[in-house]
């Protein structure tokens, strides 16, 4: 059993249907903006006979993607483990984490994870296998194909344990949108830096992308591969040394720090 949370939805997600109860079979395609049903059991079909969705550039598809989750799922977060005599030394150390998701025929989920030391070295990268068929793999955001879920035995259970091995309650986790990919991963943790935060200009959080080219001088995000879960990992890292050495860099609340 996990613990039962409450998500506040972020700016960008108020006036959002984020959840939806069992018997709930309305869903929100976040491509195309219209509303669709799935069939009985939750799962949405390609449809074989006619495009059903439109992205921004007119591009048509035979199915609808969505982010949304089922209620039960706030019932199964898990919290970094406590300290005890065996994980102590965890404590305070810190890890950039970083992930990467897939639209399948139950909505959107994680696709791989990376997670990296505090020198930027690979602890974990991983890709995670879907329980549902793969409808999208959003290659251009994800960098991910169907050929990567091919010989694929990680679950969202067990990558979660394997991060676990790494970190105690007071493990420190480095993320950009940090509050996406642990919802993504169901972890509840509280000693987080979010370099989206902390670099915040009135209210507007830059991306990742945008950060690294204007503070670390270098591109990311940039080839047709798509995103890669170690380089944003990394990135949201040297951005947080950055921010230290920089601090007039950062958003005004955090200047002082």
């Amino acid at each position: 059993m996990g613990d039962q949370v409450y998500i506040q939805p972020s700016v960008y997600e108020k006036n959002t249907k984020m959840f939806y109860a069992e018997n709930d079979l309305i869903r929100v395609c976040i491509r195309c903006r219209s509303s669709f049903q799935v069939e009985n059991d939750g799962l949405q079909r390609i449809s074989n006979s006619k495009y059903v969705c439109k992205d921004s550039n007119g591009m048509m598809y035979r199915f609808h993607i969505h982010n949304q989750h089922p209620m039960e799922n706030l019932k199964k977060f898990k919290r970094a483990p406590k300290v005890t005599g065996s994980n102590w030394n965890m404590s305070g150390k810190m890890y950039a984490l970083d992930v990467e998701s897939v639209y399948t025929s139950h909505g959107q989920a994680v696709g791989r994870v990376t997670v990296v030391d505090c020198f930027g070295a690979t602890v974990i990268d991983a890709i995670v296998k879907p329980k549902d068929a793969v409808h999208d793999c959003v290659t251009k955001y994800s960098g991910l194909t169907l050929e990567h879920f091919k010989y694929a035995t990680e679950t969202i259970e067990s990558i979660r344990e394997k991060i676990f091995d790494y970190i105690n309650e007071q493990s420190i986790l480095v993320g950009h949108a940090l509050n996406g990919d642990l919802k993504a991963l169901g972890i509840i943790h509280d000693n987080v830096i979010d370099t989206s935060i902390l670099y915040s200009v009135n209210g507007r959080r830059p991306s990742l992308r945008q950060l690294t080219s204007t503070h670390l001088k270098y591109e990311i995000q940039n080839g047709s591969g798509g995103h890669c879960s170690k380089e944003d990992a990394v990135a949201s890292l040297q951005l947080v040394y950055f921010g230290a050495m920089n601090p007039t860099s950062l958003s005004p609340f955090y200047q002082e720090f």
